[in-house]
């Protein structure tokens, strides 16, 4: 069984993406004695399982390409906290500071004028500044695969969705990223099968995992065969109700499948830490694009459905189904609508 549809980011294709654009000379210098280096602010804690983690994997590769890393951690909700943080690592000593998601907006908007100098790199959100490269992810692509797969498994009656008559979706907060994972897995289900009832239900946060359990705990007991996880560390919380309710989840991120054994068909990645070397690399060459976004999609493999050690849980005939509708996004033949 192939259990990467869209397989690692190759840096070496990616990087093209980021075409020439303004040298990095703000964030430190990189000539002398001073090696290059890189800042990770996140806005709450390493731990996740999920987009945090992933995140730290590209900080990880930077380290062991010799690049002088720093990744500060704070308490979720905290803005006063992420704000301080960000502030700290933006004097020059760093290259490039990094940060994550839309909930960093203002505060990196604020930073990016008072630290003009500074030059900064956002994942998963966008911010208009000349001093700021922004990443973002077509998870809208990668969650009509996992609405392919949800839906197929109910479809089906496979394993322990037997039974089942709906899926379910549980997302963090009522946020554009996470009505854009909506609007995909939503498309994909109907896709394989218009009559199957997609519930929804949203934490308020990304860390009460209790909450998310609750909430996906209902939605087993209303027939759901499925639930798809988007609330970043409160996501665990589905993951575990699906163990306890002995059905199915879908992880997101990072590779969530052997979180909960038997139960974790399938995790939408986003490869997040791999796009943050990707931008580092261009930016040592004096090629990363500042004042634009770069997307990753399915067609540059930025995003996809991954299989890897979930047990086999997914027959075959939905692998090639999911293949056969990937080819179909990235051609063009079918456009996944947004949140």
């Amino acid at each position: 069984m192939r259990k990467h549809i869209t397989g690692a980011v190759a840096i070496a294709a990616v990087a093209a993406l980021a075409l020439s654009g303004c040298s990095s000379s703000g964030g430190g210098d990189k000539g002398g004695d001073k090696s290059y280096a890189v800042a990770n602010v996140v806005n709450g804690n390493l731990g996740d399982q999920g987009f945090f983690d992933d995140s730290e994997t590209g900080m990880t590769e930077l380290k062991k390409m010799g690049v002088d890393t720093k990744t500060l951690q704070a308490d979720a909700g905290n803005q006063s906290q992420w704000k301080a943080n960000v502030e700290s690592v933006s004097t020059g000593k760093y290259n490039l500071v990094v940060v994550g998601t839309w909930q960093m907006n203002d505060i990196l908007s604020a930073a990016a004028k008072k630290f003009p100098k500074q030059h900064y790199v956002i994942y998963d959100s966008a911010v208009e500044a000349p001093n700021v490269a922004s990443i973002q992810y077509a998870q809208n692509e990668g969650s009509f695969l996992a609405g392919v797969v949800a839906a197929s498994t109910v479809k089906n009656q496979t394993g322990l969705a037997k039974g089942s008559k709906s899926v379910g979706f549980v997302g963090g907060q009522d946020a554009p990223s996470i009505t854009d994972f909506f609007a995909g897995f939503e498309a994909g289900v109907k896709a394989v099968d218009p009559s199957i009832e997609v519930q929804k239900a949203t934490v308020g946060d990304f860390v009460n995992s209790t909450k998310a359990y609750d909430q996906a705990t209902a939605m087993y007991q209303k027939g759901a065969g499925v639930v798809y996880a988007v609330a970043g560390q409160a996501g665990l919380g589905v993951l575990k109700a699906s163990k306890d309710s002995n059905k199915f989840s879908i992880g997101v991120d990072s590779n969530q499948n052997q979180i909960q054994p038997g139960h974790v068909l399938a995790s939408m990645r986003k490869f997040i830490g791999t796009s943050i070397v990707t931008a580092v690399k261009a930016d040592q060459k004096g090629e990363l694009k500042f004042g634009e976004t770069t997307t990753y999609d399915l067609k540059n493999k930025g995003v996809g459905l991954d299989f890897e050690n979930n047990g086999d849980l997914v027959p075959a005939d939905v692998v090639k189904a999911v293949e056969d509708y990937t080819a179909k996004i990235v051609s063009g033949e079918i456009t996944v609508p947004k949140g």
